[in-house]
């Protein structure tokens, strides 16, 4: 068997190489082998085989969303509309409270505008495109602090003045964008930014720049720089789309949690996997991860982890006690609190 070990060499997205990297990882589904063949490979190559694997649990597999359908649709209106507006352009707020996926929803809108702009310019790299421009801001951030990382990430050579203005770095960071062609730009944990400044510069921004402007942050239309004065101005001018917890208690939220786990429960990246025992167990998962996207996302990378981790497993099956061991640490370690017991999961048929 040959596997192709996935190689990363940047930590971090706020780089153009960075960026794009984070944007191509997206490594296949290793070959499915019994779990015999597997006991037969070498340590080296049952290695690599585990590697892969949970490289593709964890960068590659996802589940639909119809907050991604909706972004995608109001995101892909915006960047045909603003570039023939001259004010006041639309841009996108993706709020929630912390560790809800806001991040990851960013992240597949950053992969689609890319995508669709090398389909349509093939050359763009080489060309000098940049479609996209990633940014993240840190506590009591400023507009300063903003613009330069927009200028740094699109001319990362440049040595900008100590003393520079704020209007001077707003007038570089217009034109970049503009010479760059960006279509998108992704300010991530906008909610540090602290403020009526801040507002001031992004809403210069969108005046000044076709670029679609994607705010993403907690519970934004409440903090400071966007939940009252000069920040309703940004607010306004942009669509909100808020991650909640799903609710299995009606018949959309229980049919939506129920698609979810059955993805995970076919696409198990483990040896001679019967499907069936995540997707038995719906209930006792929504409740041990509150309806919340990301935490069953974390407990299937979890379970797959603790049985790959087992070094002297004789199967890969998704049991009870195997799965409630997941959920029982889960509680222990995070701040995730459930009170899902064994006794609460069943065996599948």
């Amino acid at each position: 068997m040959i596997i192709e070990p996935l190689v990363l060499h940047h930590d971090r997205k706020t780089t153009l190489a960075g960026l794009r990297e984070a944007l191509a990882a997206l490594p296949p589904m290793p070959t499915s082998i019994s779990f015999s063949d597997y006991a037969a490979l070498s340590a080296s190559e049952r290695s690599l085989y585990d590697e892969a694997r949970d490289d593709y649990l964890r960068l590659t597999l996802r589940v639909p969303t119809p907050e991604q359908d909706l972004s995608t649709r109001i995101l892909a209106k915006h960047i045909v509309a603003n570039p023939r507006r001259k004010n006041s352009r639309r841009g996108l707020m993706v709020s929630a409270p912390m560790f809800y996926g806001k991040t990851e929803l960013a992240l597949l809108l950053a992969r689609s505008v890319e995508n669709d702009h090398s389909r349509k310019f093939p050359n763009y790299s080489a060309d000098g495109e940049v479609p996209v421009v990633w940014v993240e801001v840190t506590d009591h951030a400023t507009g300063k602090a903003l613009l330069s990382q927009i200028i740094r990430f699109l001319a990362p050579t440049i040595t900008l003045p100590t003393q520079i203005t704020t209007d001077n770095l707003r007038r570089r960071a217009v034109e970049l964008l503009h010479v760059h062609r960006t279509k998108l730009l992704v300010i991530d944990e906008a909610h540090n930014l602290g403020g009526s400044e801040p507002s001031s510069v992004i809403k210069a921004l969108q005046n000044e720049s076709s670029a679609t402007v994607v705010l993403v942050g907690i519970n934004l239309t409440r903090g400071k720089a966007f939940g009252s004065g000069d920040g309703l101005q940004v607010t306004m001018r942009c669509d909100l789309v808020e991650l909640r917890r799903v609710d299995i208690q009606s018949d959309e939220g229980l049919a939506l949690w129920r698609r979810w786990v059955a993805i995970f429960d076919r696409n198990l990246p483990l040896c001679e996997h019967g499907r069936g025992m995540l997707t038995k167990n719906f209930a006792a998962l929504h409740a041990a991860a509150d309806g919340r996207l990301s935490v069953l996302a974390m407990i299937i990378e979890r379970l797959v982890a603790s049985i790959l981790d087992e070094s002297e497993r004789t199967d890969e099956r998704v049991t009870r006690e195997r799965l409630f061991a997941v959920l029982d640490g889960l509680r222990q370690t995070t701040r995730v609190r459930h009170r899902v017991q064994l006794s609460d999961l069943v065996e599948a048929a």
